[in-house]
């Protein structure tokens, strides 16, 4: 009768080793993961009590921030491909425009941005873009955002961030 065959205990001892380092590595990466939701901006005219609108019971049940989340996120540094994304609470919508310290504000065009089913507006700088990347430095986006069913005169704000590209 033949023995069956035993891996050489060096073999084991690496096998080991690895699971080993490669759970200790998931460990690592799930404590150090950073789950603060950085992604908040300064509202303005945020804590104004909007449900006293004469007339407008839609108002009250709509929020009047009109921003959830934005990226790249506030003080953060990016590079210079990366995307410029605004989410809208549902029944918003808005235009972008990139404010780099190095020069003169630039104007996403409407056709150059993409809006997607969760209302996010999305620039993605490349080939036959407005820009072809992102200015090095210190960069802002001023959105300029507004509730469509409201209407652009009575609900339009100026919402803006800023972040480093590097």
């Amino acid at each position: 009768m033949t023995e069956p065959f035993s891996y050489p205990v060096r073999t084991k001892l690496i096998v080991a080793v690895v699971v080993t380092l490669a759970i200790g590595g998931f460990v690592f990466a799930g404590l150090a993961a950073d789950t603060e939701d950085a992604g908040d901006i300064a509202v303005s005219g945020a804590g104004e009590d909007t449900s006293s609108d004469a007339g407008s019971a839609t108002q009250a049940q709509r929020d009047p921030s009109g921003v959830i989340q934005v990226s790249p996120r506030r003080d953060t540094e990016a590079l210079a491909q990366e995307r410029i994304r605004i989410q809208l609470s549902a029944g918003w919508t808005g235009e972008l425009t990139l404010l780099p310290s190095s020069g003169a504000a630039i104007p996403l065009p409407e056709d150059q941005i993409d809006t997607t089913a969760l209302n996010e507006l999305i620039f993605v700088p490349g080939d036959g873009q407005a820009i072809d990347r992102l200015p090095s430095g210190r960069n802002c986006v001023r959105a300029t955002i507004w509730d469509q069913v409201e209407g652009r005169e009575a609900t339009e704000k100026l919402e803006s961030w800023c972040f480093d590209v590097t």
